[in-house]
C-alpha cells in the first residue's frame, strides 16, 4: 500500500503488512514504561514450590521476568539453579531490561554516519523523545518512509494510547536498529500531522552515533529459559540461564552437556515489553560448546535460533530493541 502524502515530500516504499494500519500500531500497553523501578524485597522470597504452579510471577533483580505466574519448577535441581544463579526482587516487571548496559555503547566514532550508511529499513523500529526530556523514557515509533532530501515519515510515538505531542520545530533525539548496527542520531520535527493517522516528518538525522556494530545486536540478558534437548542419552530437560540475546541466538548455561554441535534443543522464555507479552519458544541448534572450568560444572552452549515465526521474530526484535534503547543514551 502507497503512502502519499499531500504537499509533503513523496515517501518511499512506504508498505506495512497489516490490513490497516490501525491494526499495526494497536498493540497492548498494558504494561509500565521502563523508567518504573521494581521494589526490592526486605525479606528471603517465598519458597519456589516444585511440581506445583507458581502462585506469584518470579522476577530478577532488575524487575525482568523470569517466569510467569503458573509456570512449574519441575524439580529440585531446576529449584537450586533459580536460586543459585539470580537474585530475586518483588516489583512490577520492567520491559526490555538488559543484565548490564555496555560502558563504551555511547562513546561518539570518529568517522560521521550519513542515513545511507546507517541502512534503516522501513518498518525499523525507532525509540524518541523530545531533545529536552533527557530522564525520559524513548518513546516507540516506525520508520514509514524517506523522502528524496533524507527526511524521514516516522509514525506519532506514543505514551499509553495516544500519540506523543510533539510540534513543528522541535528537536528529538532518537535510537534506531539499522542493518548491522545501533545508532543514536537528533532530528527536528518538520511536520506533525494527523491524517490519514498520527505521523511526524523528521529531518535528516544529524549528530548520528554508531552505538553497537556486529552481525546482530546483541544484549547481555539474565534469563530464565526452560529448555528441553533430545540426545543419544535420551531427553534432557530443564531450565538454565541465558545471555547474549540476539535476533539469531544466544548463550544458554545449564548444569549439564545438551548435545554435541549440530544438536538440537527447544528453548521457551517469557517476552513482555511495552507492546508485546509472549512465551518465546523456538528450536534451536548448538553452534558451540564450552565446558566451565569452575567447580560447578556449568556448560556454555551457543545456540542459533531456527523455524522462527514471523510473530516470534517481532517480540523478539521488540524486546531487544527496548533492551538497546533503555541503555544506549
Amino acid at each position: 500500500m502507497g503512502l502519499k502524502i499531500p504537499k509533503r515530500p513523496s515517501v518511499r516504499a512506504a508498505t506495512f503488512g497489516v490490513a490497516s494500519y490501525e491494526q499495526f500500531i494497536a498493540l497492548p500497553q498494558r504494561h509500565r514504561s521502563m523508567s518504573e523501578s521494581p521494589v526490592p524485597m526486605d525479606h528471603e522470597p517465598a519458597p519456589i514450590p516444585i511440581g506445583e504452579p507458581l502462585a506469584w510471577p518470579l522476577l530478577d533483580q532488575n524487575g525482568t521476568l523470569l517466569l510467569r505466574a503458573g509456570s512449574i519448577v519441575g524439580s529440585e535441581e531446576e529449584r537450586r539453579f533459580l536460586i543459585d544463579h539470580f537474585s530475586f526482587y518483588k516489583g512490577v516487571a520492567r520491559t526490555g531490561t538488559a543484565e548490564n548496559a555496555n560502558p563504551g555503547a555511547s562513546d561518539a566514532r570518529a568517522a560521521p554516519v550519513t542515513l545511507t550508511q546507517m541502512r534503516l529499513a522501513i518498518g525499523a523500529p525507532i525509540g524518541m523523545r523530545s531533545f529536552f526530556a533527557t530522564t525520559s523514557p524513548m518513546r516507540r515509533s516506525r520508520l514509514i518512509g524517506f523522502s528524496p532530501d533524507h527526511s524521514l515519515f516516522v509514525t506519532a510515538p506514543r505514551v499509553g494510547k495516544l500519540p506523543l505531542v510533539l510540534s513543528a520545530g522541535e528537536n528529538v533525539q532518537a535510537v534506531a536498529i539499522g542493518a548491522h548496527a545501533v545508532y543514536s542520531f537528533s532530528c527536528t520535527v518538520l511536520a506533525a500531522c494527523s491524517e490519514p493517522f498520527h505521523y511526524l516528518v523528521l529531518s535528516e538525522p544529524g549528530a548520528v552515533r554508531l552505538l553497537r556494530e556486529r552481525k546482530a545486536a546483541r544484549v547481555q540478558t539474565r534469563l530464565a529459559v526452560k529448555y528441553r534437548a533430545l540426545s543419544t542419552d535420551g531427553e534432557a530437560q530443564g531450565l538454565g540461564l541465558g545471555r547474549d540475546l540476539s535476533v539469531q541466538g544466544m548463550a544458554l548455561v545449564s548444569p549439564r552437556v545438551l548435545g554435541a554441535i549440530g544438536a538440537q534443543v527447544q528453548v521457551s522464555f517469557p517476552i513482555r515489553t511495552a507492546q508485546v507479552d509472549t512465551q518465546f519458544e523456538a528450536m534451536a541448534i548448538v553452534r558451540n560448546v564450552k565446558d566451565s572450568v569452575a567447580p560447578d560444572g556449568l556448560v556454555t552452549h551457543g545456540l542459533e535460533f531456527e523455524s522462527v515465526s514471523g510473530e516470534q521474530q517481532f517480540a523478539l526484535r521488540s524486546f531487544l530493541f527496548d533492551c538497546l534503547s533503555g541503555s544506549a543514551l
